[in-house]
């Protein structure tokens, strides 16, 4: 039939009843015919609690002990789903990233995958036996575990649908597919069937959780066929992730809009920097200009205790961390003509003030206080998809 990579996040090998749902999602895959091979994220919270355990040693983060410790949750995972599916009949071998292996670059905690082995994988599958991977990690040239940062269980699968040329990559969570906005928060939220590479991108970086960034970057680049589906038995549908695509709303061609409250700002005092010295001190810490000739920046709260230390004192720093990012994404929409000034009339009818306005690819992005983040994100919706 086809040849499919079927990735499962945390929540959906939350407990031993979940994992067995997710091995009948995998059987019912293999009876139709699919050459199946599964990646699999930690079990819900485990990552989280591995990251405690390690602050009782040493509270520093991005070291080789540090990733050596968080990423067993995926190995826990991948050997409890490959032990439930020999129980029902469906022939497994859990697989860790150094048994592939998949080679990483970059620094601990936040590496990229530069080469999935495929041999193993197919060795496996032309045995009849369904691969379980871990995801979320690799192995450096000289051997040492690398992670790939959080939710990067898709970017591993990503790759290793690229690297096997897979018909299809089926990312399966807790929701049938990519909203509008995010369905907790907003009620009135649509799936959407489509949604282009760009458009994901823009949502994934800021705020959407459905999935990593980069392993959307991944499936743009080697054309990686990407859906999005619940892997719970009450919900269904799925959202594709594609070249591009169309949206109809009231006015507006929009694919959706992501709410950040992880979100801080910084500001330059002095003017006179080098942005190329700045970003390079900071390049794994989510630095984002918000505007091109400016010294006002956009990171993750995370890491400010971290980029404080890389730039003091080389640079006078003004933080606030009073901030919500509201951004709406979709194709082209970084140079629609008076699109600020709409989006500002609109957030003040809603008695929301607006920070400042910025474009990124197939985006743009709105600061607020950050108890106002939601009613801004509700407003917007409202105005593009009400």
């Amino acid at each position: 039939m086809s040849l499919r990579v079927l990735k499962f996040g945390g929540s959906s090998v939350a407990n031993a009843g979940r994992i067995r749902n997710v091995a009948q999602i995998i059987a019912e895959q293999v009876r139709s015919g699919h050459d199946v091979v599964v990646v699999t994220s930690a079990m819900f919270g485990v990552t989280n609690k591995l990251i405690e355990l390690t602050k009782e040693f040493d509270d520093s983060v991005f070291n080789r002990e540090y990733d050596a410790v968080i990423s067993t949750g995926e190995q826990v995972a991948a050997g409890l789903l490959a032990l439930c599916l020999n129980s029902i009949g469906t022939k497994a071998k859990s697989l860790n990233a150094w048994q592939l292996p998949i080679i990483t670059t970059g620094e601990f905690s936040n590496a990229s995958i530069s080469e999935v082995d495929k041999s193993r994988i197919f060795e496996e599958l032309g045995s009849g036996c369904v691969p379980v991977i871990t995801g979320f990690q690799g192995i450096s040239g000289n051997g040492d575990i690398y992670t790939i940062g959080r939710g990067g269980s898709d970017a591993t699968a990503c790759a290793v649908a690229s690297a096997i040329n897979a018909d299809k990559c089926m990312i399966y969570t807790d929701v049938d597919g990519v909203y509008t906005a995010d369905p907790r928060v907003i009620m009135l939220s649509k799936r959407l069937s489509h949604i282009s590479y760009d458009e994901m991108i823009a949502l994934a970086s800021n705020g959407a959780q459905v999935l990593q960034s980069k392993s959307v970057v991944i499936a743009k680049q080697y054309n990686v066929a990407l859906s999005v589906l619940s892997s719970f038995i009450d919900k269904s549908g799925e959202t594709v992730i594609t070249k591009k695509t169309s949206y109809l709303s009231s006015n507006y061609v929009v694919a959706g809009i992501a709410h950040n409250l992880n979100a801080a700002t910084i500001t330059l005092t002095d003017q006179q920097y080098d942005l190329q010295d700045l970003l390079e001190k900071t390049k794994y810490m989510s630095l984002i200009p918000t505007c091109e000739d400016c010294s006002s920046f956009v990171s993750y709260r995370t890491h400010l205790n971290d980029i404080k230390a890389s730039l003091e004192p080389a640079y006078s720093l003004a933080i606030d961390t009073d901030v919500g990012i509201v951004t709406i994404a979709g194709k082209g929409i970084e140079v629609w003509p008076m699109l600020d000034e709409i989006i500002s009339a609109c957030l003040r009818s809603s008695d929301v003030s607006v920070k400042k306005i910025y474009s990124g690819i197939a985006s743009k992005s709105v600061i607020v206080p950050f108890q106002q983040t939601v009613p801004a994100l509700a407003a917007l919706h409202r105005m593009f998809f009400e």
